[in-house]
């Protein structure tokens, strides 16, 4: 049991992944990035260029996902792609990330985290991230710790 601390941080974080609604497995990291490119647009025969004004590009998502590596799975594996090569997939993959505010209310009280918590009183985001296609993959192998880490990064078509 953990006490909450007298302060509106975020308590605790949920993310799953889903394959056509199919619950996949959890991760060790989750790491989603936005970035977007802007053109800038100077005044001609002036002394520096002054910025005239700045036009937003589109926004590009990232996600890049970290698990421990099981004995019998891959995340090829859990992700139905039968060669472990980043070109053999064939299908999108549809990834749901639900965000968990804690309730309001029960401030420094003892509270046990999401599995079974109330959410009726509680906030839950979701985001979708849809139609993700991998463009890298790699594995860490560290003896110290005795773990075999994958990362993949994805990029989704969609996000909503």
């Amino acid at each position: 049991m953990a006490r909450l601390p007298q302060t509106d941080s975020e308590v605790w974080y949920s993310y799953e992944i889903t394959i056509d609604s199919v619950h996949v497995g959890t991760l060790r990291s989750f790491n989603p990035t936005q970035t977007r490119t802007v053109d800038i647009i100077r005044e001609i025969a002036t002394n520096g260029g002054e910025i005239k004004e700045i036009v937003p590009g589109v926004t590009d998502y990232t996600l890049r996902l970290e698990k421990v590596r099981l004995y019998n799975k891959t995340m090829f594996d859990h992700f139905g792609i039968v060669t472990k090569d980043v070109q053999n997939q064939v299908r999108s993959l549809d990834i749901k990330e639900a965000i968990h505010y804690p309730r309001m209310d029960v401030k420094n009280k003892e509270v046990t985290g999401p599995p079974g918590a109330d959410t009726e009183n509680a906030g839950i985001a979701y985001v979708n991230y849809e139609d993700c296609w991998i463009t890298d993959w790699g594995k860490t192998i560290t003896t110290g710790a005795i773990t075999n880490v994958e990362t993949m990064t994805v990029r989704p078509t969609r996000v909503s």
